[in-house]
């Protein structure tokens, strides 16, 4: 259908990207299904889960970040990763400012590449901003779905495959 790139507002925007956001959101969907997150979700407990799973550990530090400067940091390191993340904000922010930054990690672990320096928004090239902030909607959204069937179909272990997940009968309206 697209065979030649299309505008989008900032740069070309080709088959190339479009599968790479369509490799990051399944990724990240089977991804949150495997660590299966006690709902609702709250990412400090996510983060504990993603440490577990990889084998390599997820410090969260929160800290007054200047207002004009970034307002996460991910320091990637061989023995650990450290998300430092704004103090002065409100938990819903730091919550999405904490998914973007595991974002960055998800992906560098689905391209088998870590950078060897800390970086900060200014450090990132505009296609891993992107990659992060995919792998960060992917995992709020599929939380927030699964949730939303969980409570529809009184599922008590919602992450659990059940015949919810492929096939459900609507009686219509009560």
């Amino acid at each position: 259908m697209f065979s030649r790139p299309f505008r989008r507002r900032r740069g070309l925007y080709n088959a190339v990207d479009r599968r790479r956001d369509a490799e990051l959101t399944s990724h990240s969907r089977r991804l949150i299904h495997r660590l299966a997150p006690p709902l609702p979700l709250r990412v400090a407990e996510l983060c504990e889960l993603l440490a577990d799973h990889r084998g390599i550990p997820i410090t969260l530090q929160k800290w007054e970040l200047p207002a004009d400067g970034p307002f996460g940091v991910l320091l990637s390191r061989r023995h650990g990763d450290v998300i430092v993340y704004q103090a002065n904000t409100t938990e819903a922010h730091q919550a999405h400012i904490i998914l973007h930054e595991v974002g960055h990690i998800v992906a560098y672990d689905l391209a088998g590449e870590r950078p060897e320096l800390p970086q900060t928004r200014s450090c990132y090239s505009d296609r891993d901003e992107r990659d992060a902030e995919i792998v960060a909607s992917t995992l709020m959204h599929e939380a927030m779905l699964i949730q939303r069937r969980a409570q529809r179909h009184g599922l008590s272990e919602p992450w659990q495959p059940s015949m919810y997940g492929s096939l459900v009968i609507d009686d219509g309206p009560a």
